[in-house]
Order: structure tokens, then C-alpha cells, then sequence
């Protein structure tokens, strides 16, 4: 598929997405996309369905985009998903839940785009919204990347002037600091508990710091620096996970996101950083999307199967249900780019001589080769 201009990335959004809408539940707060099982209940695996499209409309939003059929669906789906009187409510959320996870995108949504999901609802329904999203501050979560969903609900509430513990999320980033070990590199948890270092990293702990960069660049500087410079070593090495054709390593958890894979140098490019010049990131996330495109990654009727390479439930975690591969529409925050950004305009370049010649490189910081 040919992807150079705004308009193409826009045209691969809808492929993904558009499939989607006549699966919505009335309400707008569910989407049912298949019936295999996780271990959460039916209704939260509905609710992931419904939550992660955004991590796509909500850039697309920003950007300028249109795609008003999806922005009415979710402006319903956020006042009857967070209405405890509504039998599409979302339901209160326990220790370890879920539905912490999927908070994170719609934070991200406030973040970027309240007018679109925000500054449209009632006192009353921002009231249930915001009360919903602050339950993550009163229940105890893993300590790993879910430590920066908390993050991000708090920036949120935070700039929509709602109640939220700031203090606790500092000492969540401090927390995560911890973990990192050194080049870019961050271990998903304390390095002797937790010492994974995958693409669960890149598409969580990376992709999040570069956004916290970002969002909180005015209230938190010095950490927002740290974090730039530390995406930019990153970036560096993890180019060396594709090669010139766009494949990446499969290593690692949750290869069922698929595109995901290059999401983190959309996150760079959204951020104005450039670990790689600008072409080169830009080519990495096109001939990695065409690869996956080329691979029969979709089922009958368009909607993102469970797999790798193809359907698979072999390929799955026991958390990966039927809405879960759409966390890799993270790539698409690069829709959140003006229509002037550069970006859209650049040449896709291939990788740089050093890279693909290199042969056999060590990655201490990651303990690979």
C-alpha cells in the first residue's frame, strides 16, 4: 500500500476501523469483535474493544481529521460506559484490573483532544468520567509499565481542572525510574522481579515516557528532558530490530499487536524527537506496516484476528482477547501531525549502511545480541 501522504495514512486508519463500526453496542460503550475468552469478564473485554480505536481517532482528531460517525459513537460510549445507572456501564474496577490498562487511551484522549471528548459532555457526565478514571488511584496495580497508566489518567484529570493525586504519580514515575538500566533501555518492573526486555518496552515504558516528555514538558522539565534523551539512545539501538524489507524480530510478549512494533518512532516524530533522521524513522514505519499488510492479518470481514503472521491463538497471552491487537494502532499517532509537519512530505529512506551491514551487534542494555 502506497503511504507517503496524510491522506494514505488516513485511508490505512479507516481500513482498520471502519470494519468496526457496525459492531458497537447501542450505548456506544461496548464492542463485541469475537468470543474467545481471557481472564477478565465479558463486559471489560468489551470495553478494551471499545477503548483502544482511540489510540488512533483521538491523534486523527487532533490532527484535523474527520471521521464524525466514530466521534459520536464514542462521545455516547464515555457518558453511558462511566454512568453507573446505565446498562453499558463499564462497572467499578477492582485491585489489578483491567480496566486500568484501557484507561490509558482514553487519558491520552483527553489529553490531546478535549474538545473532541471532553468540553462536549454535561458537568454531570464529566463528573462520572472523571470519578471513573480516578478510581485507578485507589486500587493497587502491578508494578511494571501499568504504573504509567496511572500516570497518564492523573495528567489528564489534571488538565481538565478534575480531582486527581499528582503525588501519587510521582512517586509512580519515580518508581519506574528505577527500572532503568541504561542506553534507552528500561527493565517492566524491578530488573530482579521483572527483568523483560521486549517490545512490550517500546509500545509501553518508551512510548510513555516520550509522551510524558510531552504533556507534562512544562510541569516536570527536568524529568521531561531526561526522558527525551533517553528515547533518543533508545531509538538508536532499536532500529537494529528491522530489517531493510520491514520485518522486526518476533521476540518477546504480546506479538499479537503487531504494528505496534514501530509505534515508538511515531511517538519520537509526534515529539519532535529525532534519534534516526527523519526519513529514516518514516521508512521504517512504512515498510514495517506493508509488511504486515502483505500477511493475512484480518478475518473475513476486515476486524484484526488474534496471531502473528496469520490467525493464531497459539501466539496469544492469556490477557490478549478479541479487541486486544488494536493497542498496535498506537503507530497512528502520527495523525496527530499538522498537515505542514515534514513528515508528510519526506522520502521514505531505507536504513542506513551501518545498520544493515553491521552483522552480528551486542545490546548489553537489553542482554541480547
Amino acid at each position: 500500500m502506497k503511504l507517503h501522504t496524510k491522506s494514505d495514512f488516513t485511508a490505512l486508519m479507516h481500513r482498520f476501523l471502519d470494519p468496526l463500526l457496525p459492531l458497537y453496542s447501542e450505548g456506544g460503550a461496548r464492542l463485541h469483535l469475537g468470543d474467545t475468552g481471557v481472564t477478565y469478564p465479558g463486559r471489560t473485554i468489551e470495553m478494551e474493544a471499545f477503548s483502544r480505536p482511540l489510540w488512533a481517532l483521538a491523534p486523527f482528531w487532533t490532527g484535523g481529521g474527520r471521521a464524525d460517525d466514530f466521534l459520536r459513537i464514542y462521545r455516547k460510549g464515555l457518558v453511558s460506559g462511566t454512568d453507573p445507572e446505565s446498562p453499558e456501564y463499564w462497572g467499578d474496577p477492582n485491585d489489578y484490573d483491567q480496566l486500568f490498562v484501557e484507561m490509558a487511551a482514553l487519558a491520552c484522549a483527553i489529553l490531546e483532544t478535549p474538545e473532541s471528548v471532553w468540553e462536549p459532555l454535561t458537568d454531570a457526565e464529566k463528573a462520572n468520567l472523571a470519578k471513573w478514571l480516578d478510581t485507578i488511584n485507589h486500587h493497587d496495580l502491578p508494578g511494571c509499565n501499568w504504573l504509567l497508566f496511572r500516570v497518564l489518567v492523573n495528567l489528564a484529570l489534571d488538565s481538565v481542572g478534575m480531582p486527581c493525586d499528582m503525588a501519587r504519580a510521582a512517586a509512580d514515575m519515580a518508581e519506574v525510574d528505577k527500572w532503568y538500566v541504561a542506553d534507552g533501555w528500561y527493565s517492566d518492573g524491578p530488573a530482579d522481579i521483572k527483568p523483560q526486555k521486549d517490545y512490550y518496552n517500546p509500545w509501553a515504558i518508551q512510548y510513555y515516557t516520550v509522551l510524558y516528555s510531552v504533556f507534562a514538558a512544562k510541569s516536570d522539565p527536568a524529568r521531561a528532558a531526561l526522558y527525551r534523551d533517553r528515547a533518543t539512545k533508545f531509538g538508536q539501538q532499536f532500529a537494529r530490530w528491522f530489517d531493510e524489507n520491514g520485518a522486526a524480530l518476533p521476540f518477546g510478549r504480546s506479538l499479537t499487536y503487531r504494528i505496534g512494533q514501530s509505534a515508538f518512532y511515531s511517538a519520537c516524530i509526534w515529539a519532535g524527537l529525532e534519534p534516526l533522521p527523519l526519513p529514516v524513522m518514516k521508512g521504517i514505519i512504512v515498510r514495517n506496516l506493508n509488511w504486515w499488510l502483505a500477511r493475512p492479518i484480518f478475518d473475513r470481514d476486515g476486524v484484526l484476528t488474534i496471531g502473528y503472521g496469520y490467525p493464531q491463538q497459539y501466539m496469544a497471552e492469556q490477557y490478549n482477547a478479541p479487541g486486544s491487537p488494536y493497542w498496535g494502532l498506537k503507530v497512528f499517532l502520527l495523525l496527530a501531525l499538522p498537515d505542514d509537519h515534514p513528515f508528510w512530505t519526506a522520502e521514505t529512506a531505507p536504513l542506513p549502511v551501518e545498520l544493515t551491514r553491521a552483522g552480528v551487534t551486542g545490546q548489553p542494555s537489553a542482554d541480547l545480541l
